[in-house]
C-alpha cells in the first residue's frame, strides 16, 4: 500500500485543496482540525492511528506530515462557552503530539514553527546574521517607540493578525503609526514599531530547504501590499547571493525546512522585515508560475 502524506489543516485551506487537485499521483490523508469530532484518533505505544469516513492513516502508513493551518472546531451548542478553551487545548495537544512525535519528515513541527514565528526571536537573529533592518522596537512602553526612528513609523501586530467576534473576522494589518492616537493601552498589549522606509518594491522569498522561489511585488500601496483594493504587479526574481546565504543561515539556526521571507528594497538595498514559518505561497505560483508546490510535494515524498 502506498504511503500517505498527512495534512493537518482546516476545511477552508485552499492551499491544501490546490495540492490535492494538482498532484493526483500523491496520496494525501487530510485531517481538518475544524472537523475534529468527525475523526477517531488514538496515540499509543506503537504510534498514532486516525480514522474517518474517507479512510485511515497510522504511524506505519504515514510517509510525512504537512502541518498547515489547523483552526479549532466550533463548539457552540455542544459545550458551555466556558469549556471551549479547555476542549480546544485538549484537541490541539493530541494533534500537535502526533506531529511532534512522528519520526519521519514534518513540514513544519509546531514547536519549531512557534519559535521561528516569534517576532522578537526573528529581530535579534536577523541582526546577528547580518541582515539590514529598519530601525525597530518591540515594546509595551510608549517612550520606547522613538527607537524606531524620528520620521514616519509603521506599527504591526506581534503574533495574531486577526480578531474574531460573533463570527466576524477583523484583520490587524501594518499601518502608519498615528501619534494622535492614544498609546495608553500599549502597556497591556505590546506592538512592533519600525522605521518607515519608502520602498521601491518588496520581495517575497519562499524557501523549501535551500531552494529559493522569489517574487518581486510592486504595489501601489507603499505601506502594506495586502490592503484591499490595491494594485499589484508580480515578477519572478532572484535574491542577491549574500541575502540568499543569510536566509539559508537563518533557517538552519531555527531548524526550518520551509519559510517565507519578506524584504523591502530601496536603492538596491534589501531590508529584512519578517519571516513566516507557515506563510501562504499558492497565489504566487498562480501569478508567476514558480514551482513551489512541486518542491513541497517532492520534499514530503522523499
Amino acid at each position: 500500500m502506498k504511503k500517505q502524506i498527512l495534512m493537518i489543516t482546516s476545511s477552508n485551506d485552499l492551499t491544501c485543496d490546490y495540492l490535492i487537485a494538482s498532484y493526483s499521483d500523491a496520496s494525501f490523508f487530510r485531517l481538518d482540525f475544524d472537523r475534529f469530532s468527525k475523526y477517531e484518533m488514538e496515540v499509543g505505544e506503537d504510534g498514532f492511528h486516525i480514522e474517518s469516513n474517507e479512510g485511515s492513516i497510522d504511524s506505519q502508513s504515514c510517509q510525512s506530515i504537512y502541518y498547515r493551518k489547523p483552526v479549532a472546531e466550533n463548539l457552540c451548542g455542544v459545550f458551555e462557552e466556558k469549556y471551549h478553551s479547555f476542549v480546544h487545548k485538549e484537541a490541539y495537544s493530541l494533534v500537535e503530539g502526533i506531529a511532534e512525535s512522528f519520526e519521519g519528515r514534518c513540514l513544519t513541527r509546531p514547536s519549531v514553527m512557534r519559535r521561528a514565528n516569534n517576532k522578537a526571536v526573528q529581530l535579534i537573529l536577523a541582526k546577528q546574521i547580518g541582515f539590514k533592518l529598519p530601525l525597530s522596537s518591540i515594546t509595551n512602553c510608549p517612550s520606547n517607540i522613538v527607537a524606531a526612528g524620528k520620521g514616519d513609523r509603521i506599527v504591526k501586530p506581534l503574533a495574531i493578525g486577526t480578531v474574531v467576534s460573533d463570527g466576524v473576522k477583523e484583520f490587524v494589518q501594518t499601518n502608519i503609526f498615528d501619534e494622535r492616537i492614544s498609546t495608553e493601552n500599549l502597556k497591556y498589549s505590546p506592538a512592533y514599531f519600525q522605521e518607515y522606509i519608502n520602498k521601491d518594491y518588496e520581495v517575497r522569498s519562499t524557501f523549501v530547504g535551500e531552494v529559493e522561489f522569489s517574487v518581486r511585488i510592486l504595489s501601489e500601496n507603499k505601506v502594506d501590499w495586502r490592503k484591499m483594493n490595491n494594485t499589484i504587479l508580480y515578477e519572478e526574481a532572484r535574491l542577491p547571493d549574500e541575502i540568499y546565504s543569510m536566509c539559508v543561515t537563518f533557517m538552519k539556526k531555527l531548524n526550518m525546512s520551509f519559510g517565507c521571507f519578506d524584504f523591502i528594497v530601496r536603492n538596491d538595498e534589501f531590508y529584512f522585515l519578517e519571516m513566516n514559518a507557515n506563510g501562504q505561497w499558492a497565489w504566487l505560483e498562480r501569478e508567476v508560475g514558480v514551482q513551489i508546490s512541486k518542491k513541497i510535494v517532492g520534499y514530503l515524498s522523499e
